[in-house]
């Protein structure tokens, strides 16, 4: 049973929904619990169909918590270094320490956790492979993205990509830096104040993820700056770097969290020098065969790393270990049975019954039902 801390965005897309449907098609029955549900509503699904497994994603949400299990088994899934939050630390470190097993989403998240928990592995963050097909380098515009879905909230990072752009501005090459996250009047203002109104710089909102991926196939260049003198900065791991790989961007990163160990020098760019990155975004710029070269080398790493079907394998693996030899109700037997339009029954109901995987639709406001 799956709890993930937010809706269907973000991290909680990918590590949850995502790998609780993936999962599905590998064996196990797999019910995912829209956060909206308060403690009432988990407490009678919980007794309902009686899992074998909890499955915490994050600790953000106050109830993903070891005080809330009810006496069940559960893993952990942390992916940001959410316990460096002065609110968050004690929550994440008794779950931790609680837990069957910690999924962690890099190796600097891993290193914390195994100090709680010595049977911690590392899961990199998957997302599907799109099926569109993505332009030619050739046929598209010099644009330089960087793909922070809030990057206010990153100022280290964000005066790093300003002084960036500048210097490649000094270079005289004519491109466009686009940012994403902008949503307000405030935010735009705020970032054109630290560029400066006259330069060249596109404000894109937060989008939809589908909507987000194919905004990324008119980008030449993805950045990726990772700037550790922030302690929450270097617990990010791939991040919208699979944005980048699935619109076949190449990418320049820093050389923090686990860049190095999937990049190769012909598949990106992972360096800390700001004068390599100019250097290097400057030499893609020029060449549209070296993006192409270069974006479909990461692509084949990714197509083999970074999709949904490779975490949910690592996740998959990981869980039958914890489970172990005893016979797997979450995995061999159906879901209660009961009639799927009995009268009174909610929606949400319904889908369990019919042994479907629960995913929340805001559309079908499914989540008023168990408030």
């Amino acid at each position: 049973m799956f709890f993930p801390s937010s809706v269907r965005e973000g991290a909680s897309h990918l590590r949850a929904y995502n790998v609780a449907e993936a999962l599905r098609e590998r064996g196990w029955q797999t019910i995912t619990v829209p956060r909206q549900l308060g403690g009432g509503a988990r407490h009678r699904l919980i007794h309902r169909y009686d899992p074998d497994l909890l499955f915490f994603q994050q600790c953000r949400h106050e109830l993903n918590d070891a005080t809330f299990t009810e006496g069940r088994p559960y893993v952990l899934d942390i992916d940001d270094a959410d316990f460096y939050d002065p609110k968050l630390h004690d929550r994440i470190a008794r779950t931790c320490a609680g837990a069957r097993g910690v999924i962690a989403g890099s190796s600097f998240i891993s290193d914390w956790c195994l100090a709680h928990n010595a049977n911690t592995n590392v899961v990199w963050t998957g997302t599907p492979v799109s099926v569109e097909e993505r332009p030619d380098h050739h046929d598209r515009p010099p644009v330089i993205a960087w793909a922070q879905r809030a990057p206010l909230r990153y100022p280290r990072e964000l005066e790093f990509v300003r002084a960036f752009y500048f210097a490649l501005k000094a270079t005289g090459r004519n491109f466009t830096l686009r940012l994403y996250g902008a949503n307000s009047e405030d935010e735009r203002r705020a970032i054109h104040q630290a560029f400066g109104p006259s330069e060249n710089i596109v404000l894109y909102p937060r989008f939809e993820y589908g909507d987000f991926l194919r905004s990324l196939r008119s980008v030449a260049v993805g950045l990726s700056p990772i700037m550790t003198q922030s302690e929450f900065s270097r617990g990010k791991s791939f991040g919208k770097i699979l944005g980048y790989l699935d619109a076949k961007v190449p990418v320049i990163a820093s050389d923090e969290a686990d860049h190095a160990q999937f990049f190769t020098p012909e598949s990106g760019v992972i360096t800390n020098d700001p004068a390599e990155w100019v250097r290097e975004a400057g030499r893609l710029l020029d060449d549209a065969r070296l993006r192409n070269r270069m974006a479909e080398n990461a692509f084949q790493l990714f197509e083999s790393r970074l999709t949904r079907e490779a975490a949910a394998d690592r996740v998959d693996a990981f869980l039958r270990e914890i489970v172990g030899g005893t016979e797997r109700r979450a995995v061999t037997a159906a879901a209660p049975r009961v009639a799927t339009n009995a009268p009174g029954r909610s929606t949400i109901g319904r889908a369990m019954a019919a042994g479907r995987s629960m995913l929340f639709d805001p559309r079908r406001a499914l989540a008023r039902e168990w408030m």
